[in-house]
């Protein structure tokens, strides 16, 4: 949730283990779907939140696509002002870190994904990690969150959440998904 001076931050870990870069992408779909409840859960909205959830959607399929299989880990970041977003995407890779060199040609049907990204975020790069690397993109937010009131905001989302997971669990065994995620609030 909330640490004096740091913001807010989440984390999700996908599991993408499948042999085949086709089925990993099942993954993104989920991550999607959490990183999206996070962002609401914060109040973002509107246009702010597509991008967000454009640019994180793109960089997870990326990691599932493009490296060996294993856990893609997402974090999600605003910022202390409240003003600034930042998503992380980090997996085993030891790819390039200069992940722009490879944007497609007109002819190409793929590869455009990075231009979208670079397009939709402020900043973009990637980072070496002893895990292996790590694509990050930040979105600056129209208009600054109150953090303070976003936590509260974030808690009760959560807490909705656990009962539902909660009252399903009782009633029937939900369906493992063939990729597996587990996300927390820090704070």
């Amino acid at each position: 949730m909330s640490r004096p001076g740091r913001g807010l931050e989440y984390r999700l870990t996908v599991a993408a283990t499948a042999t085949d870069p086709i089925e990993r992408m099942a993954c993104v779909g989920f991550a999607r779907r959490a990183l999206r409840a996070a962002a609401t859960g914060w109040g973002i909205t509107g246009g702010a939140l597509d991008d967000l959830v454009a640019v994180a959607s793109e960089l997870i399929a990326n990691a599932a696509t493009h490296n060996k299989p294993g856990t893609i880990d997402a974090t999600l970041r605003l910022a202390p002002p409240g003003d600034r977003l930042r998503v992380e995407v980090g997996d085993g890779g030891n790819g390039q870190l200069r992940p722009q060199d490879r944007f497609g040609d007109g002819a190409a049907l793929t590869g455009r994904g990075l231009l979208m990204v670079d397009a939709l975020t402020d900043q973009w790069g990637a980072m070496q990690t002893p895990a292996g690397k790590t694509v990050w993109a930040e979105l600056v937010l129209p208009t600054p969150l109150d953090i303070p009131a976003v936590t509260r905001q974030t808690r009760r989302a959560v807490a909705a959440a656990d009962v539902v997971a909660a009252s399903r669990l009782r009633t029937q065994p939900l369906p493992r998904p063939a990729c597996a995620t587990r996300g927390s609030h820090l704070g």
